[in-house]
């Protein structure tokens, strides 16, 4: 979560024991869930191998939750790179007495843009509506796209009705009219898109889908105990190989961040940015594999409305279908293949 290592926080007691905590969460009260974890002490700012941990693990107990969470770590990431001293204090600050906070950055219809500090325009796409206490939102100005901090508390602003997905329902997500908030600066122009910060922090999406999929796969192998079928050769020979892949893509992820968070990503940040989204590529395909042999292991009970298993497949679904997939992976596939592909083993 700290791009500087030397600015790491003292190990965080609350964080001791993660499932125990989230275990408490029921699957149908998600205002209980943010409210334990805006009790729980993980939105304190930490360094990025504890952060990585906590979103997979938050993301396994329910994958809204965990998009909430990424959302904060990415802000504090922001926050703690470009603020100046007495913005980043001040959220620092709020962060520890447990306000939420989010990035927002897709635009409506009518991009937002800021003019003399108050803005205009709304966002799309903003999850935590009535959940997120503060935002990171993008903006165009004179000067070029700049960061700015808002308060996303008012109920007035939010548009719950432009999120019609099946899947994230729990993410609170739609549109937030920024028309005549006043807001504050983070940072120059033209920093949000700047490496190893930007497609190096997708590091952080990956952790959350690979903890998405093994809560598929724990609550599938739960179903299938159930019905006493957990020994059937046939749903072993599906799920084993996911999850064997989910077991080796967990190295690659905390290698990704370690990179960009650190004197690497700032020496080769498209290297960085590279080496993170391979893993969010990877950890995409693994979901894929998962959902499918999900559907094929517990049948038509799947797609039951209310079915644990079912929401945790939806909402993966709809969580990995993140913008630009194809470019993406234009981008690894030149980085990876001009060059000798051992090099980046070695790296």
């Amino acid at each position: 979560m700290l791009h500087h290592p030397d600015r790491s926080p003292a190990k965080d007691p609350h964080r001791a024991d993660l499932r125990a905590t989230l275990a408490q969460i029921a699957p149908d009260d998600f205002d209980e869930a943010i409210a334990l974890l805006k009790g729980s002490g993980l939105l304190r700012p930490a360094f990025w191998r504890e952060a990585a941990a906590a979103m997979r693990q938050v993301a396994e107990a329910d994958l809204a939750l965990g998009r909430l969470y990424e959302g904060h770590v990415n802000a504090w990431h922001l926050i703690d790179t470009y603020a100046d001293p007495t913005l980043r204090v001040r959220c620092r600050q709020e962060m520890e007495s447990g306000l939420l906070f989010g990035v927002w950055g897709a635009d409506g219809p009518a991009p937002v843009t800021a003019r003399a500090h108050r803005l205009s325009g709304a966002k799309r796409f903003a999850s935590g509506l009535g959940l997120v206490d503060r935002a990171i939102v993008t903006a165009q100005t004179d000067e070029g796209q700049r960061l700015y901090a808002v308060d996303a508390q008012d109920r007035a602003r939010h548009d719950h009705a432009a999120w019609d997905m099946a899947g994230m329902r729990d993410s609170r997500s739609g549109g937030f009219d920024c028309a005549g908030l006043e807001a504050r600066p983070l940072g120059p122009p033209d920093v949000y898109t700047r490496e190893p910060h930007f497609l190096g922090g997708t590091w952080r999406i990956a952790a959350v889908t690979l903890g998405g999929t093994v809560g598929l796969l724990d609550r599938v192998a739960g179903v299938l105990r159930a019905r006493a079928q957990h020994e059937a050769e046939a749903h072993l020979l599906r799920l084993s190989p996911v999850a064997g892949r989910v077991l080796s893509a967990w190295p690659a992820i905390l290698r990704a961040a370690e990179v960009s968070s650190g004197a690497a990503g700032a020496a080769d940040s498209q290297a960085a940015a590279a080496r993170a989204l391979s893993t969010r590529l990877l950890t995409e395909e693994i979901g894929q594999d998962a959902i499918a042999a999900a559907e094929r292991s517990v049948g038509l009970a799947l797609f039951a409305e209310g079915d644990p298993a079912g929401r945790m497949a939806r909402d993966l679904a709809c969580y990995m279908r993140q913008a630009a997939r194809d470019a993406f992976s234009m981008k690894v596939g030149r980085a990876l293949l001009t060059g000798p592909l051992g090099a980046w083993l070695d790296a």
